[in-house]
């Protein structure tokens, strides 16, 4: 298995350009954040026309909430060529990142595509090998959802027995496939021994996350969280982000916020092994939102990461209560508690209504 990390937008978009421009055959991409606005250094619009006009089959699914693409740019997909989806549905949202290239190349992680971004820190992966059949098999499975006919696509929808190498794919599709993602968080916090290295930009775990963190660090383990110290996009998200850091501050996690906008979402535990994806750590990405990334235990690929995390620790400020204070206030606490834990709860009961309408 063969994999590149990038951990700078820009540099991701770039390496994206360049594979799709070098297509063959076939460019399948799936994103959640999807604007025409990068047209002055990164013009996806024209590069995916333009493989689309020379033949090259290109299939596109945007999601329809976090995308904002204009007419005139639908316009230009879809003469030339370009098979495109806006996911629209009142029951879920697709979160994930995945562009696939001529069947043996795929970039997953947690970039999107919007001018705002550009110089922000992230994290995606470039994989080429055998993981590649189940991250074809992923998209082919959103593909049909959308209402896609193209068997270039839909051949790849099947049952395939999975092994675990050193790196293998995940898809979280609430709410009936939701226990891969959740498990894997909860049996490696559960389980850790030494040290848990979380990264993500927004920070409303669900009550059983805050519990396991709080199980970990009272039983020695050295829990890190890093997290952008404002987090630009939604603004919103820093109420949330402070109000739960405050709260596993005071129980031993430890909190690294970077100056920079950093959009990263991973999870490394015991120096072994680790998770990379699309997931924030928060109620939607484990409990509503269509999710997607990669497990591993590959050791090089290891390495890279905690060097690369280390880097951003370096640039960081650990978090005290005194970056708090002033919005400190014990009515406001209880009333935040009530209101997170009562979406929560709304979320689970939404997960099974749903999961009733469609059986």
């Amino acid at each position: 298995m063969r994999y590149k990390i990038y951990t700078k937008t820009e540099k991701a978009w770039d390496a994206m350009l360049y594979a799709i421009s070098h297509a063959k055959s076939s460019v399948l991409f799936e994103i959640y954040i999807f604007e025409d606005d990068t047209g002055d250094s990164h013009d996806f619009i024209e590069i995916l026309s333009q493989k689309a006009s020379s033949g090259v089959k290109v299939k596109i699914i945007l999601d329809a909430f976090g995308s904002k693409v204009s007419n005139d740019s639908v316009k230009k997909l879809k003469k030339a060529g370009v098979e495109l989806f806006f996911f629209r549905t009142l029951f879920r949202t697709t979160h994930r990142k995945i562009l696939i290239i001529d069947e043996h190349i795929a970039f997953v992680g947690g970039t999107n595509i919007k001018k705002f971004f550009k110089k922000w820190d992230d994290l995606l992966v470039r994989l080429e090998g055998k993981v590649l059949k189940h991250i074809l098999r992923s998209f082919a499975r959103a593909y049909k959802k959308c209402g896609g006919k193209d068997e270039l696509v839909l051949k790849y929808n099947k049952d395939i027995k999975v092994s675990k190498g050193k790196v293998w794919f995940y898809e979280h599709f609430p709410p009936r496939d939701s226990f891969r993602l959740n498990k894997y968080y909860k049996d490696k916090i559960e389980f850790a021994k030494n040290s848990i290295l979380i990264s993500t930009p927004y920070f409303m775990p669900n009550h059983w996350f805050v519990k396991a963190l709080k199980k970990a660090a009272k039983r020695g383990v050295e829990v890190e969280i890093i997290m952008p110290r404002f987090a630009l996009h939604p603004v919103a998200t820093n109420i949330p982000n402070y109000f739960y850091m405050h709260k596993l501050y005071k129980h031993g996690v430890k909190f690294f916020l970077t100056k920079g906008m950093n959009h990263s979402k991973i999870m490394l535990v015991d120096g072994h092994e680790g998770i990379l994806g699309s997931q924030n750590v928060d109620i939607l990405s484990f409990d509503f939102n269509m999710e997607s990334g990669v497990f591993f235990t590959d050791p090089g690929l290891i390495r890279e990461l905690y060097q690369i995390t280390e880097d951003w620790k370096k640039d960081s400020v650990i978090y005290s209560p005194q970056m708090r204070e002033k919005y400190l206030n014990y009515l406001l606490d209880h009333f935040l508690n009530f209101s997170f834990n009562f979406f929560e709860q709304a979320v689970k009961y939404f997960n099974k209504l749903t999961r009733t309408l469609s059986s």
